[in-house]
């Protein structure tokens, strides 16, 4: 093998002839001197069939038009970022039906990987369950606020309320399935709380950080449903599509750690926070000790 993409006869034939029906003719003529790179993304994700290959050939060639309009670019880098295949499928193409967006960003996404490698992180490691789950990093966190704030797609409300029930208030999926706008209360300063009910109730105030997701979520929602259906799946579903996926374990982590290093009581901790082993806030406290220097702990030690 020579490590070339292998393709068979009737998608060779499919690559070569192919063109997109319905479209008008301005389009049309933009995407003729797109084609050569477009074949040669499609080229490379190995299509199994001719029929593969004319879905992956419409996918590519509408959002390569697009982006040549919108950036002046089409590089794979630009046309594949995940941000702009999430901006194309559903919001510049949503006068197209749910089914067809979603499908269309799958293949896209599925493109993505292939044709912009580095533009894709690696699949979220999964935790075992002895293990503490690693808090996120900043940068980490900043990435998962600009993804849940993305626009369009009928599931944007879930992804910020999803986003900022796990990262800003430390919930669990069942929790942030469960809860409405009338549970979201402003408590000071323009700070909101969660109102939390069922097993664990209490009053868990939100991330300053995550505030302006939280205000958007309740903008979004229609009625008081902040996920439809208000089941845990559906948060679950979602959270593994985000991209990077999120974790809620690795998600309350970053939270607790957040609320250890700000200097949170641990009675005032478990309190918010709801049932957390002591061994599991042992573990984290490391984390949290690194944001301090010796001077500083020393200062903040003088209570005693």
């Amino acid at each position: 093998m020579n490590g070339l993409p292998v393709v068979t006869s009737d998608v060779t034939d499919v690559l070569e002839r192919w063109r997109p029906a319905n479209w008008n003719k301005s389009d049309l003529r933009t995407l003729e001197a797109l084609l050569p790179a477009v074949r040669g993304w499609v080229r490379q994700t190995e299509p199994s069939d001719a029929a593969k290959t004319r879905r992956l050939l419409l996918a590519a060639s509408g959002i390569a038009v697009w982006a040549l309009r919108s950036f002046g670019n089409t590089d794979p880098t630009v046309v594949f970022h995940p941000s702009n295949i999430e901006a194309w499928t559903m919001t510049v193409c949503s006068d197209k039906s749910m089914r067809w967006r979603e499908t269309t960003r799958s293949r896209l996404r599925a493109m993505g990987r292939v044709v912009n490698p580095d533009g894709w992180p690696s699949p979220t490691r999964q935790v075992g369950r002895q293990q503490i789950a690693q808090p996120y990093k900043p940068v980490e966190e900043r990435v998962f606020r600009l993804v849940g704030g993305l626009p369009g797609g009928a599931t944007r409300r879930q992804r910020l309320w999803i986003v900022c029930g796990s990262l800003g208030a430390g919930l669990r999926g069942t929790e942030i399935a469960a809860c409405r706008t009338g549970d979201l209360e402003n408590i000071a300063d323009g700070r909101l709380a969660v109102r939390v009910r069922g097993r664990h109730p209490r009053l868990v105030p939100i991330r300053a950080d995550y505030t302006d997701l939280a205000q958007a979520a309740i903008s979004a929602s229609a009625k008081d449903r902040l996920v439809f259906p208000d089941s845990g799946d559906v948060v679950h579903t979602t959270a593994r599509r985000l991209r990077p996926a999120l974790s809620f374990r690795r998600a309350r982590s970053t939270w607790l750690v957040a609320h250890l290093t700000a200097g949170t009581p641990l009675g005032v901790l478990r309190r918010v926070a709801g049932p957390v082993a002591l061994s599991t806030l042992d573990e984290l406290l490391p984390f949290a000790a690194d944001a301090v220097d010796d001077q500083t702990a020393a200062l903040k030690a003088l209570g005693a």
